[in-house]
């Protein structure tokens, strides 16, 4: 699969996730059956600061959080707490329980940002605006894909780097390590 015109107007491919209904047995599903592991787990959490789901303000979201590796690739396990509208609860009252989203880490936000928006994607999720910040944009054309675009930059890259060098530096035989974001 050539991926360059991908690559060029997105930059890589740094997560894949989908959005469970109970992140623990989610675990134990991908440990079992694919060997993913091991987890980081933050609980509780609301990740969304200034973000608007729909132009609505989910600011106060409640998740629990996921984060193993599949080689070069984040896997992120998604599981919403409480009932608000969100992208996420979405996707579980359709009936959908695969790949949620991709998320790419771009150099250059606004361009990115712009050939989304130029060809076929509608902002589902934003914090900010087209000039920074992240967008979940879903496509107008392919059922079911959804991007999340992230500047690839100082605040973005020692979360994930930093993720990475965390479950490399925990017991491989403990499944689950609880975390801080």
């Amino acid at each position: 699969m050539n991926t360059a015109l991908l690559e060029s107007k997105f930059g890589p491919i740094l997560q894949v996730a989908y959005v469970v209904p109970d992140l623990d047995a989610a675990i134990h599903s991908w440990n079992e059956q694919m060997g993913v592991g091991p987890f980081a787990v933050a609980r509780d959490i609301a990740p969304f600061t200034g973000a608007k789901y729909r132009g609505v303000s989910c600011d106060d979201m409640r998740l629990n959080l996921g984060f193993a590796y599949m080689g070069d690739i984040q896997l992120e396990l998604i599981e919403q707490l409480d009932e608000r509208p969100s992208i996420y609860k979405e996707m579980l009252d359709s009936g959908n329980r695969g790949l949620h989203h991709y998320c790419f880490g771009v150099e250059d936000y606004a361009t990115a940002y712009d050939h989304a928006i130029n060809n076929g994607f509608e902002p589902v999720v934003q914090a900010g605006d087209s000039s920074g910040g992240m967008m979940y944009c879903e496509s107008t054309q392919i059922p079911g894909l959804i991007l999340e675009i992230i500047p690839w930059d100082d605040s973005t890259k020692p979360y994930f780097e930093g993720t990475r060098q965390f479950l490399d530096g925990v017991d491989q035989k403990q499944l689950v390590h609880e975390i801080s974001l």
